[in-house]
């Protein structure tokens, strides 16, 4: 069942996306970049150390390499 009317579970959206790239949010959040993040679909988040970490899930493992390689400074 979905969380919200008209909108996939999370679980569904990263089984259709299976490509993930996982980034610490930083102190000040993603400020400007994260509009550029929006390419790419968000799947779940959590919570570890204190720190957030965001998931986004792609369907192309070229797509999430180049996510990666551009908005993760850990990548």
């Amino acid at each position: 069942m979905s969380r919200y009317k008209g909108r996939a579970s999370l679980k569904l959206i990263e089984s259709k996306f299976p490509h993930h790239v996982d980034m610490v949010v930083p102190e000040g959040g993603f400020g400007r970049l994260l509009n550029a993040m929006h390419q790419a679909v968000r799947g779940q988040s959590r919570r570890e150390n204190g720190r957030d970490i965001i998931r986004w899930c792609f369907a192309d493992l070229g797509m999430a390499m180049l996510f990666q390689k551009e908005f993760d400074e850990d990548g």
